[in-house]
């Protein structure tokens, strides 16, 4: 097997392995043990000292050495060579592969995360500016990746993150519009139980806005917060969910649900308030223009967010 060396050696660890096999037996006698066994292996006691007591900036043990100490180590001291190789920084040709496999899956699952985000701004965006509003982009320290927004933050007890947010002049009843976004699509026939484990997932995710609007909610009268799906299963889990345990609200809070497709928002559904009160949706509003060829603010020009500083 191929071995790969991504680290430096753990000393303390290859020191335990090799004196394991080596036991009561002197450094030339273990020498001589392992040249009977290994005879192409150049091998000697200071070599073996210099093993056993790595120090940094020196070279690691070689593969061959460690091959040769394993082949001599008895059945009842644990040691193998792959225990000795994890010891000397290295992992096996095959990990390393499947190791590169997870990075880049990983990097796409990223890249198709932060290419949804992109989407479904831009609906949004072409949704706001149909209807011949102006809007500027509120800062995006606050969502959920940085510790500015915590910063920022830190006058209130909950942190109301969200993921991108618009100031819309002109916007009734709030002109401040914050969105957090579930990226989430579940695949078809995925079972009802592991769909409501995601609303879980999300609900904890955004919970600090629900206690932001039983606690602080003076903080953001001026303000609209959405709950974006591109899901409807999501979508309509995360509302029975809420209304299942009657839950209210102070602020102006909708569930949104984005078509990837058609690009645009098929259906918003405003958050019972303790109140009563209901907003008509900005959707219903028409368009005045078709949302092909808008000409946008530019995406980064960004303004302070009062509301969170």
């Amino acid at each position: 097997m191929r071995y790969i060396q991504y680290k430096d050696p753990d000393a303390a660890a290859l020191r335990d392995l090799i004196n394991r096999v080596k036991g009561e037996r002197s450094m030339a006698k273990f020498a001589d043990d392992i040249k009977i066994t290994s005879p192409n292996v150049k091998v000697s006691a200071p070599t073996l000292s210099r093993a056993c007591n790595w120090t940094e900036g020196s070279s690691p043990v070689s593969i061959d050495l460690l091959r040769a100490i394993a082949a001599i180590a008895p059945p009842d001291s644990g040691v193998t060579l792959d225990k000795l190789a994890e010891a000397n920084g290295m992992r096996s040709a095959a990990d390393d592969s499947d190791l590169a496999r997870q990075q880049l899956a990983a990097v796409r699952r990223k890249y198709a995360v932060e290419e949804t985000e992109r989407d479904v701004k831009r609906i949004l965006q072409d949704e706001i500016a149909s209807r011949e509003y102006s809007f500027q982009q509120l800062n995006e320290f606050s969502n959920w990746r940085s510790l500015h927004g915590y910063i920022y933050q830190r006058d209130r007890v909950f942190p109301r993150n969200y993921t991108f947010g618009f100031s819309v002049s002109g916007m009734s009843p709030c002109n401040t519009w914050k969105f957090a976004l579930d990226q989430m699509q579940i695949p078809k026939g995925s079972a009802e139980s592991s769909i409501e484990a995601h609303v879980g997932n999300f609900i904890n995710k955004v919970g600090a806005v629900f206690a932001s609007d039983s606690f602080e909610g003076e903080l953001y009268e001026n303000e609209k917060y959405s709950f974006v799906f591109i899901d409807r299963d999501l979508y309509r889990l995360f509302l029975k969910r809420l209304n299942d345990h009657d839950i209210l609200v102070n602020g102006l809070m909708t569930a949104l649900l984005v078509d990837l497709n058609e690009g645009r928002v098929v259906e918003e559904t405003q958050l019972k308030r303790y109140d009563g009160e209901e907003a008509a949706s900005f959707f219903k509003t028409p368009t005045t223009q078709p949302m092909a060829g808008i000409e946008f603010p530019d995406p980064l020009e960004m303004i302070e967010d009062e509301e969170d500083t």
